[in-house]
């Protein structure tokens, strides 16, 4: 991962229930992810690497509870805006709610 300030390697993704293929554009692989939660309350957001020939995967997003954890899954606040390394290039993503994130795939903080 860069530590330098975010830059963008592709457009801007809405993200909701279905998944959608968050891809760069410029012909490198992501190292982070900038993710806006656009709802005005908490919300889930999960990812998959892409699979060889790059099918739509299946996607389950659901909070973590106690004695059942959630794998590739994070929770934010509400509005709230993050970047994050370590998500596989080009990865899919799916929240919990209808046009809930915003997600542009970059490198850097």
């Amino acid at each position: 991962m860069y530590n330098s300030p975010f830059t963008p390697f592709g457009p801007t993704y809405l993200v909701g229930t279905s998944p959608v293929q968050v891809a760069s554009t410029n012909n490198d692989n992501p190292t982070s992810y900038r993710v806006r939660n656009t709802s005005a309350s908490a919300q889930y957001l999960s990812w998959v690497a892409p699979s060889p020939g790059n099918p739509t995967p299946t996607i389950t997003v659901a909070a973590p509870t106690a004695g059942s954890p959630k794998y590739a899954t994070l929770g934010f606040l509400p509005s709230s805006v993050e970047v994050f390394g370590g998500i596989p290039a080009n990865a899919w993503f799916q929240a919990s709610a209808a046009g809930a994130f915003e997600v542009t795939p970059g490198e850097g903080l």
